[in-house]
Order: structure tokens, then sequence, then C-alpha cells
């Protein structure tokens, strides 16, 4: 081999080197940057974890609320920012409002599976998940493939708890 052909392959290793890594970290890094259920929960205690998908893209905000009202928001301040984790308690109210309408009847009824004709994340819009874990059971709640009501009391409150984070973490800026 000679020597300028060693130097050619130096730089294209170099090359695909630096451009992998651009790779992950703009493309893989910003898909696993949700919050999701930590492992070592016990599996009595109530957790919720819900995220935004679609039309946000890599921004798109998520929270954690434990049983004892206690909460992780991982949200951009801005479109193209970094993403702030913010935690803290939602009120007392709230909190009981949510717990007394999580009816294992309604998280049954709700996180039963549905072919929709069309979502808002397929359009640029933006979809809802919601996780639930509660008395060991994992439910899950999506407003594109299950069959939420979203004039259950259920929902509002899970929705009540998205206005609190999100004016939370308004005053937070």
């Amino acid at each position: 081999m000679k020597r300028q052909d060693i130097l050619s392959i130096l730089i294209t290793f170099t090359v695909g080197f630096v451009a992998g890594i651009y790779v992950y970290v703009t493309g893989f890094v910003p898909t696993i940057a949700t919050i999701s259920t930590p492992v070592a929960q016990s599996v009595d205690e109530l957790v919720i974890v819900s995220e935004v998908y679609g039309g946000c893209g890599s921004s798109c905000p998520s929270y954690q609320v434990l049983e004892n009202g206690s909460y992780r928001y991982l949200y951009a301040p801005a479109f193209d920012q970094e993403q702030v984790l913010q935690t803290g308690n939602i009120p007392f109210g709230l909190n009981r409002d949510l717990r007394q309408t999580l009816v294992e009847s309604q998280l049954v009824n709700q996180s039963r599976q549905t072919t929709p004709a069309l979502c808002e994340s397929f359009s640029g819009g933006i979809d809802v998940r919601y996780s639930i874990a509660l008395n060991g059971t994992e439910y899950l709640l999506d407003t594109c493939g299950t069959a939420v009501d979203t004039n259950s009391a259920l929902w509002q409150n899970l929705e009540r708890v998205w206005a609190y984070l999100e004016s939370a973490g308004n005053s937070a800026r």
C-alpha cells in the first residue's frame, strides 16, 4: 500500500467517525430523552407517565407523577432549546381528584386497543400517551390507538395535571 492510500483510509475513517457521533447526538439521544417509570418502584404504588408525541419532534414534553403527588416534568422552554427537568409536588386537591378518578373499570375501558382512522400525529399534530401503573397493573391510554373518552373525569384530571405543569414550567422561566 502506498502512503497516499493509507492517508485516504485514515481520512475516510475520521470523517465516518465524526459523522457517526453527530448522527448519534442529534438523532438517537433525543429519542431516548423521555421520562420513564423507574425500575425500583413498588408495584403497589401509583405511577403515571405521560408523553406527548407527533409534531413537537424531539422537544415533546413528558411527565411522571408518583402516588405521593411528586412529579418530574421534562420540557423544552422553547422550540429547538435544550429540555429542562423540573421537579416538585402537584397540589393536594389535584392529586386527590386524580386518584379518585383512577377507577379500574375506566382504565380498562379506555386502554382497549382501537384502530384509528386518523391520528393528530399523522398530520403534524400531537397525540398524548399515558402509562398508568396502579396496584401492580399497567394501563396504556393513547389518543391514537386506544378507546379514550376525552369527556370522562379521568381524562379531564389528567389534562388538569398537564395544565398545572405547563403553568409551573412557565413560571419557572
